[in-house]
């Protein structure tokens, strides 16, 4: 909660002359260009999520099972990397059109987010049932009239948490569209902080942004809880699939291939190819050092990260009424807080908490420990716990809600407490939602830039920020090696996740 508190605190502090520069000069432009590309990722991610989805869940054509598991692969791609390498590629052909902008932008991120629709629509749709579909055709509808009229509007939840989170994810990257050059507030933010060395106007900036932020979550939250989707899909069969001309199968493909294409293989390719000419110059002890400190920071972070999780979501469980419980819902929001604002709210208070212990330990015993909590992986770990405890959570939510509270109830009859209850029932029902889980903050961690760039301690170097900074500094050829180890890091769990979530449903 502290770092909350002292974000809002903020608006008490006094206003530098800066805020007005911001104000004649910039702040219009942060807040289109942000809104711009939140709307923009989010339709465009919703036009592939949802078109894919239907296809692969009503249509059977060649390659449909395979082809239904690598729509998920650009999730192992991170934003700034495909945009660093698209750059790369137009500038070695003039005649392709420069990306360096906001449409480029609202591309570049909707080409690696639209999973987060996909995977939500090819669920909802999944669980259809066939019955809605033939009585819809003998009616007369077709099959547009079944997608717009029946399918989206009984997926709509689904939908649209899908494009929250893919809005959300725009409006939180800040490498994708520092590297584009595209003023947001995100970008804002951070050369108010470093460029201005303003950390207050920073700070007010960030609460101005996180309120929009806020609002936004919460029309949208307040929008679905007025709407109810009813459908028992216990008495009604599932979907047949649908058997089309061969015309009709290679528009399918050529559709569903489309983004695979442009969102992983062009880029991972390029970066492959790339990487193999200057091995000999990027890889060496260094490098797997950086690989070495990237896996460790990533791996430290998805433990400790689903292990809060558990405890938040079994507290949940067993206290749904309570105080904490209050608390707990408003920690689990900061998947819609970007990375600098996060950055900002804990590097501040922990560095200024440093500096007060510091000096009682200096005037009291003598003794000067430095920065014992801003300048270490603590803080690092402490804002990743912000940042993906969201989504760890709502993981093991889903499958802890999977559990019948009659399960408990005949347990606590027989004399177990929560904890034994806990390791003999839930933590076994619980280990595949665990397992993805921490999959799914492993793969966050090791494409995070902005927080692991303003926190991390002295000399301390991720693959992330190595690839990006080369980038910047026109050496994109020799980010490549970074950048493709990050991919290849990212495809095996995103192949792990996509066997547990999607492997009975492809059945169907």
């Amino acid at each position: 909660m502290i770092p909350f508190v002292y974000l809002g605190s903020s608006v008490f502090f006094s206003y530098s002359e800066n805020w007005q520069h911001i104000i004649d000069n910039v702040l219009l432009d942060y807040f289109v260009n942000s809104l711009s590309l939140a709307v923009g990722v989010g339709f465009l991610s919703f036009v592939i999520g949802t078109v894919t989805a239907w296809l692969t869940s009503v249509y059977d054509f060649p390659f449909r099972r395979l082809i239904s598991w690598l729509l998920l692969m650009p999730l192992a791609m991170p934003a700034y990397i495909i945009a660093i390498t698209y750059v790369g590629i137009i500038d070695s052909n003039s005649f392709l059109p420069d990306i360096r902008n906001l449409f480029g932008g609202i591309v570049m991120i909707s080409l690696v987010v639209y999973p987060y629709v996909y995977i939500l629509a090819r669920g909802a749709f999944l669980e259809q049932s066939k019955e809605l579909y033939e009585n819809a055709q003998i009616l007369g509808a077709s099959q547009f009239d079944i997608f717009f009229k029946i399918s989206i509007p009984m997926a709509r939840p689904a939908i649209t948490l899908g494009v929250t989170l893919a809005a959300m994810e725009a409006l939180a990257d800040f490498g994708t569209v520092t590297f584009l050059g595209i003023p947001t507030f995100t970008t804002g933010i951070f050369r108010t902080w470093f460029g201005m060395n303003d950390a207050v106007t920073a700070t007010q900036m960030a609460t101005l942004f996180l309120s929009i932020v806020f609002v936004f979550v919460f029309l949208e939250q307040n929008s679905r809880r007025k709407i109810s989707y009813s459908e028992n899909i216990k008495t009604q069969s599932k979907l047949n699939l649908k058997k089309t001309s061969k015309r009709n199968n290679f528009l399918i493909v050529l559709i569903c291939a489309l983004p695979l294409l442009f969102g992983f293989l062009i880029p991972f390719l390029q970066l492959a190819y790339w990487s193999i000419f200057v091995s000999n110059e990027t890889i060496d002890k260094g490098f797997f050092d950086i690989v070495q400190s990237t896996f460790i920071l990533a791996l430290i972070a998805a433990v400790i990260i689903s292990l809060i999780s558990i405890l938040v979501t079994y507290i949940k469980r067993l206290k749904p009424k309570s105080i904490a419980n209050k608390f707990m819902q408003i920690i689990t929001l900061g998947y819609a807080i970007p990375g600098p604002v996060i950055a900002i709210a804990v590097m501040i208070p922990f560095s200024n908490f440093d500096n007060y212990l510091n000096q009682i330990l200096q005037s009291y015993f003598d003794i000067s420990v430095g920065l014992l909590f801003s300048g270490t992986i603590f803080i690092l770990i402490f804002a990743y716990c912000i940042r993906f405890l969201t989504v760890s959570s709502r993981t093991i939510k889903a499958g802890l809600e999977s559990v019948s509270i009659a399960t408990d109830d005949a347990a606590k009859s027989l004399g177990a407490n929560n904890l034994s209850m806990f390791f003999k029932i839930h933590f076994h029902l619980l280990k595949t939602p665990l397992l993805i889980s921490f999959l799914v903050v492993f793969i966050d961690v090791l494409k995070e830039l902005p927080l692991t760039a303003i926190l991390r301690p002295f000399n301390f170097n991720t693959l992330s920020i190595k690839a990006f900074e080369l980038a910047s500094d026109e050496r994109i050829a020799d980010a490549s090696s970074s950048a493709i180890m990050i991919v290849i890091a990212g495809i095996i769990p995103v192949i792990i996740i996509t066997k547990n979530i999607l492997g009975k449903r492809n059945k169907v």
